[in-house]
């Protein structure tokens, strides 16, 4: 796979992973709404509701963060492969002669120091995106039990227990997805060696 195949999946999985976080943020609305109409019996409802519309905020910009994070690292990687092929072609230059030795080997070294430094910058970005990527895998471990949570809420819901029930299941289910799609863009990441 070429690397801008990958990159277009990733930001494709990414894209997706805000979809579901913008659905909970909405179901998460309409949740606190009924709870509302449920009154006293679904209080807690409501607080865990609120819980997963931050949960929701926090996925979304965690998902703006790594985009970024792979956005700048893709374009430093373009720039250090365009440099290495600069150093490819100083060094042919510089094998024609002493004199285009000579005028040549001090823009080589600047490249091949340019190239070193890019190298070392990726490296950096990589760390910062694994580390990115696991608060985001915590991040869904915490967004479950909050959905979790849901569940157990909606069973006080009186009334509206089976409606609250019902979206405490599908805001579940979708957390769940959520957390295999980092999962699986975790994988896409080191694949795609970014």
């Amino acid at each position: 796979m070429n690397e801008l195949q990958a990159i277009v999946e990733i930001n494709e999985e990414i894209k997706s992973i805000v979809y579901a976080a913008e659905n909970i943020s909405l179901t998460a609305t309409n949740a606190m709404l009924v709870a509302r109409q449920a009154g006293a019996n679904a209080v807690g409802f409501s607080v865990v509701a609120r819980e997963l519309r931050m949960f929701s905020e926090k996925m979304t910009a965690a998902m703006q963060v790594l985009s970024t994070l792979i956005y700048r690292q893709v374009v430093l990687a373009a720039s250090k492969r365009h440099r290495s092929h600069s150093v490819v072609l100083l060094a042919r230059a510089g094998s024609y002669g002493d004199l285009a030795q000579t005028r040549i080997a001090p823009a080589c070294a600047r490249s091949q120091a340019d190239v070193a430094k890019m190298e070392r910058l990726i490296a950096e970005m990589s760390r910062e995106l694994q580390i990115a990527i696991r608060r985001t895998a915590k991040q869904c471990a915490t967004g479950l039990v909050i959905a979790r949570s849901a569940s157990i809420e909606a069973a006080h819901g009186g009334a509206m227990t089976p409606v609250l029930r019902q979206i405490a299941q599908g805001v579940e289910e979708v957390v769940v997805t959520i957390a295999k799609q980092v999962k699986k863009l975790e994988l896409q990441l080191t694949e795609a060696g970014i």
